[in-house]
């Protein structure tokens, strides 16, 4: 099974230095722009997301006995395979992940007296937490406005969309990862905030690239945060077969704090197999919510392994819910499913070349 500990060291290493910004930590800023601008403001995305999700999970968590213990137990427990934060198809992971965008602007971009970002060059560092480890890390991000909308990579439209309107486009070189590639695209105004990201790089032979997709409607809090992630392997002892993982979902919440959920994961870790888990859940993790399991092998059929199945409605952190499965119909319909056709079998392009 993909560890994202071990094997994605792309993001475990400085990406993850990135992925840590605290906002406001020992904070050195420089711009080619003029003094007359102010701090930008931002609704914190990531926050607003946690409020509506389940919580991360913990797999040291006990078992309830009356939950089927696929869910909890074994190497690889399906709630740590969707709520969990180690692996990178995972919620909090993607969440962790996406930090990285909302900090570099709210601590490093400035607006002018209309509320627009003032374009130009800045260069920031930020003193970050790894592993109980601290080190700075030293960026410039170069804001330039965009003229229309930003077209999607066509292996990415049927997870983020075809087009996506931006008004900025940030692009982001870190000293201390010389061959990875950010560009973050951003609209902010009184009614929608939305924060589009792309990134790639490679370290230690593997490939690896991301899309992350947030918008919010600031009035309600209501959000939709998407995206997806390829990484391939080169052969080596490690991985003799030059394993390939690859993700995508999609969690949305309305004002009435209920969320969606779906995700789908490809693995091809298994000598001549190929494998598509596959997720869908809601409901409101304050009460009652419902997850729903599905695995097909090889990645690319439509019928799923009946054995490896599982469907649990949950109440808060986990515990038994008291609801019907039925309950839980429209969050759960298999149509909903990301299929192996949605899931990027290669390197995602730039959508801004």
């Amino acid at each position: 099974m993909f560890k994202r500990s071990s094997s994605l060291n792309l993001l475990t290493g400085v990406f993850a230095l990135l992925l840590a910004i605290g906002c406001g930590k020992d904070k050195t800023t420089t711009s080619t722009t003029n003094n007359d601008s102010y701090a930008i403001q931002m609704v914190d995305v990531g926050q607003i997301i946690e409020s509506v999700a389940p919580p991360e999970y913990v797999s040291s968590v006990s078992s309830p006995t009356v939950i089927d213990s696929m869910w909890y137990t074994g190497q690889s427990p399906l709630l740590d395979k969707v709520f969990g934060s180690t692996d990178p198809q995972t919620l909090y992971a993607n969440i962790n992940d996406f930090k990285l965008s909302h900090d570099i602007i709210s601590s490093t971009l400035r607006v002018d007296a209309n509320g627009e970002i003032v374009p130009g060059i800045y260069v920031d560092s930020h003193l970050v937490t790894i592993d109980n480890g601290t080190g700075m890390i030293h960026f410039t991000a170069t804001a330039t406005a965009l003229d229309g909308p930003t077209t999607i990579p066509v292996i990415a439209q049927s997870v983020i969309g075809t087009s996506v309107d931006l008004d900025y486009l940030i692009s982001v070189a870190v000293d201390e990862m010389p061959d990875g590639v950010i560009r973050i695209g951003m609209t902010l105004n009184d009614s929608i905030q939305t924060i589009f990201q792309w990134d790639e790089g490679t370290d230690i032979g593997n490939e690896t690239s991301r899309l992350y997709y947030a918008t919010l409607d600031p009035t309600d809090s209501s959000f939709v945060f998407k995206g997806m992630g390829y990484c391939q392997h080169p052969v080596s002892t490690q991985w003799p077969n030059g394993d390939r993982f690859c993700w995508a979902y999609n969690i949305t919440s309305d004002a009435n704090s209920d969320f969606s959920y779906r995700m789908s994961y490809f693995s091809n870790g298994t000598p001549g197999m190929t494998f598509l888990h596959t997720f869908l859940g809601g409901g409101n993790k304050d009460t009652e919510f419902a997850l729903r399991y599905r695995m097909f092998s090889p990645a690319d059929t439509t019928v799923y392994d009946s054995y490896s199945s599982r469907d649990q409605v949950f109440g808060p952190d986990y515990t038994e819910g008291t609801g019907l499965i039925s309950d839980y119909a429209s969050y759960l319909n298999e149509s909903l499913i990301f299929p192996y056709s949605s899931v990027p079998q290669e390197m995602i392009p730039n959508p801004w070349l």
